[in-house]
């Protein structure tokens, strides 16, 4: 005769019991730490300082636009592989164009959000999620703010496409058809923060 305190029942419920408290340890781990699948930052943000030429009047070898997520100014190509052009009204403020301003991509319409800031440029920690203007021309004077949110196709594993940065308009010399901007740039697919560092959102 088996004895059901030592034989296979008793050994089925000690393993059931077992079982349980695993899972509902994993449980606890997952719901009290940080998501395991979540998309984590591998990039720190990056200070950028950036000299270009306004479109009109600018020779043809010199930088007129600027590729966000690379962090480089360059010249118009046909291909449109740029995010950002500028230029000078006559009133001497800078205008930001986004490329769909400029020249159509051969990839089709890429969006590009501009929005202006009321905040000083240090004062900016992250991106905002509301109030963005899409591909429309903006007018920025010296010493004033921008934020953009461009799509880009680097982004293979992220939920998002988007990539954020600031500016603040350094200087505009009209007689030069020269600008000159500070900018942050956070590589990071989808993420919105302007922190030093690696960001966490």
């Amino acid at each position: 005769m088996t004895n059901s305190f030592f034989g296979r029942p008793a050994r089925r419920l000690v393993l059931r019991v077992s079982l349980l408290a695993a899972l509902v340890g994993l449980a606890g781990l997952v719901g009290c730490g940080p998501d395991p699948f979540a998309v984590v930052a591998q990039d720190s943000n990056a200070d950028v300082s950036i000299e270009v030429w306004a479109l009109t009047g600018a020779p043809t070898n010199f930088p007129t636009v600027h590729l966000v997520p690379q962090r480089i100014t360059t010249r118009p190509d046909a291909a449109a592989s740029f995010d950002l052009a500028f230029d000078i009204d006559p009133d001497g403020r800078l205008l930001v164009l986004p490329v769909n301003k400029v020249v159509t991509p051969l990839g089709g319409n890429r969006r590009v959000g501009i929005v202006r800031s009321s905040e000083v440029y240090n004062t900016i920690v992250e991106a905002p999620k509301t109030g963005w203007v899409y591909d429309s021309i903006l007018s920025v004077n010296v010493g004033q703010t921008f934020i953009v949110r461009v799509q880009t196709q680097f982004c293979s594993i992220s939920t998002s496409n988007e990539v954020y940065a600031k500016y603040m308009v350094d200087s505009v010399i009209p007689a030069e058809g020269r600008i000159r901007l500070s900018g942050r740039v956070n590589p990071n697919c989808g993420f919105r923060s302007f922190l030093s560092g690696i960001p966490e959102f």
